[in-house]
């Protein structure tokens, strides 16, 4: 049931309210309690997926070598056969746009925001999200970075976040500008000497975690199946540095400049949101589409959970 008038979703402490945003924060939610994350309810989502809904990968969970990192397909399995698959597989499932497949979720998004706005001063945001993960005992999720603003909310089971600080050599400038203009993806290389400089938290079920924009980041699942929900919102400032993240990008492969401002505000930002904009929408910047193999289908029956099947490609 959604929480009452003098009900809040997230424990808010004066703390915690100054600090959103600033740096990585770990929270108490109650969301976890909510059905709309229940077995029966997720086993009903994942049946109504199409395949431009999600997607599905396999990885070796004892390497960080993305070659490993595999991509799947549902098949027509019931949704509780999946689940189990899930629990005793090596699988990972992101359930993309939930909150467009499901007005139940939809809703559960409008709580969370607008529970933000009211708590956190000037917090005012656009392009809200929800995202659904459903994964398996001890699988990982690579060092990456994300363009958007991002909570992790953990619903079912215990995962290990690693959160590193949003700049070189953990994040260099020039590849945040490549996933920015879309020329890269969000993985980066990572480098284990990295860890020393990381913030470890270990999520359960109640908690969340909040980061500043764009803090790269890897997760390990504990020994157990887990579920968990992104959200994702761009406020003004975010969109603004994703616009010199952008132009930079442009001005740095175009023309060869090199130590660029990333000033979000003054003549200078301006001057780039008109480059940003130009290349963007005159056309100048190419449509890019990942492409990707799928090349294995869920089965609870097979190794691992996934069975092989000859590869096919599919856009994304």
């Amino acid at each position: 049931m959604p929480p009452t008038a003098d009900q809040t979703i997230i424990d808010w402490t004066s703390a915690n309210i100054a600090d959103f945003g600033k740096a990585p924060l770990r929270l108490l939610h109650n969301m976890h309690t909510r059905p709309e994350f229940s077995e029966s309810a997720l086993a009903r989502l994942l049946e109504g997926l199409g395949r431009d809904d999600y997607q599905l990968t396999t990885m070796d969970t004892a390497s960080h070598d993305l070659r490993n990192w595999r991509e799947g397909e549902l098949g027509s399995l019931p949704g509780h056969d999946l689940l189990e698959a899930v629990k005793t597989g090596r699988i990972w499932i992101l359930i993309l746009g939930t909150d467009k497949l499901d007005p139940a979720y939809r809703e559960l998004v409008h709580e969370i925001y607008a529970e933000l706005r009211a708590h956190v001063p000037g917090f005012k945001t656009s392009r809200e999200k929800m995202g659904i993960l459903i994964s398996s005992p001890n699988v990982n999720v690579y060092y990456h970075c994300d363009i958007p603003g991002q909570t992790l909310w953990q619903v079912r089971g215990k995962k290990r976040v690693f959160v590193y600080p949003n700049r070189a050599p953990f994040l260099p400038q020039a590849t945040l500008e490549r996933i920015a203009l879309r020329e890269t993806y969000e993985f980066m290389p990572y480098d284990p000497a990295f860890d020393a400089d990381a913030m470890i938290f270990d999520l359960e079920p109640g908690q969340m975690l909040h980061w500043p924009l764009n803090c790269p980041h890897r997760i390990v699942n504990g020994n157990c199946l887990n579920v968990s929900f992104t959200t994702e919102h761009f406020t003004q400032s975010d969109r603004r540095t994703f616009f010199v993240n952008y132009a930079n990008g442009v001005l740095r492969q175009r023309l060869g400049r090199q130590n660029l401002s990333r000033s979000i505000a003054g003549p200078t930002y301006w001057a780039k949101l008109g480059v940003a904009a130009a290349y963007k929408f005159t056309g100048q910047q190419k449509k890019r589409r990942k492409v990707v193999t799928v090349d294995f289908v869920v089965d609870p029956r097979s190794p691992g959970g996934v069975r092989p099947i000859p590869g096919y490609q599919v856009q994304r």
